[in-house]
C-alpha cells in the first residue's frame, strides 16, 4: 500500500502538486485496519494525475463529480483510488467542511520524508497527520462528532453514514451531532434513491442491525421518511394474538430474525449452508440476507389497509400480504432498486403467511411440499425463516414460549423436507416433443399435462416412462387435462 502511494506523490511531485491522504484510509490505519478505498486529495491537477494512474496501472477510470474533478480509479473490486481537488482554498479548510472529525484527517504524502534507516514513510508518520478538527481524540475516546454545524444539511445521507460509522468503530454519537442529525432527517427525501440505498444496505449489512434501526426510529424518527404507512402501522393495534401494534411487531420481527440466523446453525445440520447462501449476491455487492432485514420491518405494511373491526371487537387482516406489494414495489422504486431486489421482496411479503398456513394444515403432503417449491424457487427457505422470526415475535411479546417451540421444530423441519424435495421430483420422465408423439394436439395442453404429470411423479402414482405414458393418454382420452385448466 505505502509503495502504491509513494508512487502516486511521486507523480504528483512531477506535476509540482501536493497530494494529501485524506479522511477514511488514515482513519483505518490508525486503527490498526487494511483500508481498501484511499481519498487524493490535491490543490490541481486531480483529473491529470488520475488518468496517470490509471494508464499506469492498467486501471479502470470514472469520472464521480464533474466540478471538483473527482475520479475514481478502480485498480481491483477491492482498491479504489478517488483524487479530487481541494474543497475550499486549501487543505486545512477541506478539512474543515468533512462530514465527521474522525474523518477529517490529512497526511501530506509530497512532504513525507525518508526515515534515517531510507524507508518510506517514515516511522512517526501518524505525528505528521493534520487534525485541525480533534479527530484523533475522538477516534480515542470512542466519539463521533460532526465537524461543523452545517454538516447534516448540506449532505442529509451523513445521517445514515453516521449511524453506520458509529456502529462499525463503536463509538458513541454526541449529543450535538444526534441533535444535528434531527435537523438532516427530514430532508432525506432531497437525496437520490440510489444514495441512500447504497448506505442503508451498508447498514443492513452490518451483524447486529436491530440496535440500529431502533436508534434510527426512537432518536432521530427516520423510518417516516423511507417507508410509506410508517405512522398508520404503528396507529394500527392488532388481534389477540399480538400485544404490540404492527409497527412494535416488525421491529421485534427484525431483532428475532438476527436471533433466528445466529441460532440456525446450533439447530439444524444445514443451518450454516443456508446462512452463506443468504449471503449470495443480488445486485452488485448486495446480497440476499440485507433486502431480508428490511423484508422482516416492513412485512405486514399492508396491515392498515386490511385491519377489519369485527362486532366482538377482534381484528382482522385478510389480504394483508398482498395490499402490501405495492407499498414495497414503491419502496424499491424510491431506492432505484434492481429488479431482481424488488422481486425478492416482493416474494418475500407475499408469501410470507405460507408457512403459518400449511403449520394449521398439521400434515404437509409431499405434494403441497412440491407446489410450494413450485411457487417459492430458491427463495423457500428465506420465507420459512421470516415465518420464524415473524412468529417468534409474536410469541416472545405474548409470552407464549410452548407455541413457539412447536412452531420453531415445525419450520426446521419444513426446511429440511424442502431441501430434500429437490429429491421428490427426478427429472421429467417425458419431454413435450414425447406428448406430440402420443398424439396430443401441439398448444397450452402439452405444458398443462406435463405440469400435472409431475403432480402424480410426486404422489407417487406415476414412477416411470411406460406408466407415464399410460398416464398422459388415459389423462388426454378422459379430458381431465382440458378440464383442470377450466
Amino acid at each position: 500500500m505505502w509503495n502504491l502511494l509513494r508512487e502516486i506523490a511521486g507523480q504528483a511531485a512531477a506535476m509540482e502538486e501536493e497530494i494529501y491522504l485524506v479522511g477514511g484510509a488514515l482513519r483505518d490505519l490508525l486503527l490498526g485496519q487494511n483500508p481498501e478505498d484511499f481519498d487524493l486529495s490535491l490543490a490541481g491537477g486531480s483529473r491529470c494525475l488520475a488518468e496517470k494512474i490509471a494508464q499506469q496501472y492498467r486501471a479502470t477510470l470514472i469520472p464521480l463529480d464533474q466540478g471538483r474533478e473527482t475520479l475514481r480509479v478502480v485498480l481491483s473490486p477491492e482498491i479504489h483510488l478517488d483524487f479530487c481537488l481541494f474543497k475550499g482554498q486549501n487543505i486545512l479548510e477541506d478539512l474543515q467542511h468533512r462530514d465527521f472529525t474522525i474523518n477529517a484527517l490529512a497526511l501530506n504524502l509530497s512532504a513525507l520524508p525518508l526515515d534515517n534507516t531510507g524507508a518510506w514513510p517514515p516511522a512517526n508518520w501518524q505525528s505528521l497527520i493534520l487534525d485541525p478538527t480533534g479527530g484523533r481524540e475522538d477516534l480515542n475516546r470512542g466519539l463521533l462528532r460532526v465537524t461543523h454545524a452545517e454538516a447534516m444539511t448540506d449532505d442529509p445521507l451523513r445521517v445514515l453514514r453516521g449511524i453506520r460509522l458509529a456502529a462499525l468503530f463503536n463509538l458513541a454519537i454526541s449529543p450535538e451531532t444526534i441533535r444535528l442529525m434531527k435537523r438532516g432527517t427530514p430532508l432525506l427525501g432531497s437525496v437520490a434513491g440510489e444514495r441512500i440505498w447504497q448506505e442503508l444496505s451498508r447498514i443492513l449489512a452490518l451483524p447486529r442491525v436491530y440496535p440500529l434501526v431502533e436508534f434510527m426510529d426512537r432518536e432521530l424518527e427516520l423510518w417516516h421518511h423511507l417507508i410509506p404507512c410508517r405512522v398508520p402501522m404503528e396507529e394500527t393495534r392488532q388481534n389477540r394474538y399480538h400485544t404490540e401494534n404492527v409497527w412494535r411487531h416488525c421491529l421485534r420481527t427484525l431483532e428475532c430474525l438476527e436471533q433466528v440466523l445466529q441460532e440456525l446453525p446450533l439447530w439444524l445440520e444445514e443451518g450454516q449452508e443456508i446462512v452463506h447462501f443468504l449471503q449470495k449476491p443480488l445486485a452488485g455487492e448486495r446480497n440476499r440476507l440485507q433486502v431480508l432485514k428490511l423484508a422482516a420491518l416492513i412485512h405486514d405494511i399492508g396491515k392498515p389497509d386490511t385491519a377489519c373491526l369485527h362486532k366482538d371487537g377482534g381484528i382482522s387482516f385478510h389480504g394483508h400480504p398482498e395490499a402490501g406489494l405495492p407499498y414495497a414495489a414503491d419502496l424499491a422504486g424510491r431506492l432505484k432498486w434492481s429488479n431482481a431486489e424488488k422481486q425478492y421482496l416482493l416474494s418475500l411479503i407475499l408469501y410470507h403467511m405460507r408457512p403459518l398456513q400449511l403449520y394449521a394444515q398439521q400434515n404437509v403432503s409431499n405434494l403441497a411440499l412440491y407446489r410450494l417449491g413450485q411457487t417459492l424457487g430458491e427463495n423457500g427457505p428465506d420465507v420459512f425463516i421470516l415465518s420464524l422470526a415473524d412468529v417468534t415475535a409474536t410469541h416472545t411479546a405474548g409470552e407464549r414460549l410452548g407455541e413457539l417451540a412447536t412452531y420453531r421444530n415445525f419450520i426446521l423441519g419444513l426446511i429440511g423436507r424442502y431441501n430434500r424435495e429437490k429429491n421428490l421430483y427426478n427429472g421429467k420422465l417425458l419431454s413435450g416433443k414425447d406428448l406430440l408423439g402420443l398424439g396430443i394436439p401441439e398448444g397450452p395442453l402439452v405444458g398443462k399435462l406435463l405440469a400435472q404429470l409431475a403432480e402424480e411423479q410426486v404422489k407417487g402414482t406415476v414412477k416411470d416412462v411406460s406408466s407415464a405414458k399410460q398416464w398422459v393418454l388415459d389423462t388426454f382420452r378422459t379430458g381431465a387435462g382440458e378440464k383442470q385448466d377450466n
